[in-house]
């Protein structure tokens, strides 16, 4: 429903209810499909504001992007940290649990419609046009290195090559966790619940640590 012009009684809101509007509009109609004139009905605010806060369509979709992964990455750190502050090599379970969680939780926040970030992250992490590649490299290349690194201390003979492989499934199995697509339901005959966000995360955690020991092991035997 878009917001309406009246309520908008600070810059701030009319900032955040642009930014509210564009993310539902780029996760709907992708980059290319969404005009500024659009993202500026739905907010309830004339076009000019849009060019006033964010300058172009580019620097918007930037600003999208940014500001959900600020959240995302921000309670990763302070997972880190938790985990840091207790061992200075926390085991590999605790880091992979530290990663997904974040992100798969943030897709299911139906108070933040955590759908519509899903949507669009997906298609960003996965572009392989100039724009995706920037935003996901400016946005969340920091924070992987960051695991990586603290992956090859965690598991012993780990290349940082195999760790950069296990990282990036992690990352897949994240996104596909993240929507509420009821797949799981459907092929496990009602076994398996979106809704059942921990269970998933706990065996996400459990398959992707497996995982990347296992590209030690395979290392190592070869």
């Amino acid at each position: 429903m878009p917001t309406t012009a009246a309520v908008l009684d600070t810059p701030q809101d009319a900032a955040e209810s642009l930014l509210d509007a564009a993310e539902a509009q780029f996760s709907e109609n992708g980059f290319h499909g969404t005009t500024t004139r659009g993202i500026a009905a739905a907010a309830g605010v004339n076009a000019a504001l849009l060019h006033y806060y964010f300058g172009s369509k580019e620097q918007l979709f930037a600003t999208v992007v940014e500001r959900r992964a600020a959240e995302i990455n921000g309670r990763r750190r302070a997972l880190l940290a938790a985990l840091l502050a207790e061992t200075p090599t926390p085991s590999l379970a605790a880091l992979l649990a530290a990663f997904l969680r974040p992100t798969i939780e943030f897709g299911h926040d139906t108070t933040r419609d955590g759908q519509r970030y899903a949507r669009l992250l997906v298609h960003v992490a996965a572009g392989t046009d100039e724009r995706s590649r920037r935003l996901t490299a400016q946005n969340y290349n920091g924070i992987a290195q960051e695991f990586i690194t603290l992956f090859c201390a965690a598991v012993p003979g780990l290349a940082r090559k195999d760790a950069v492989r296990g990282y990036l499934f992690a990352v897949s199995i994240a996104l596909s966790l993240m929507g509420r697509t009821g797949r799981a339901g459907d092929l496990s005959e009602g076994a398996c619940h979106d809704e059942d966000v921990d269970a998933a995360i706990e065996e996400a955690t459990v398959f992707a640590a497996a995982g990347i020991r296992a590209l030690a092991a395979h290392r190592k035997d070869n």
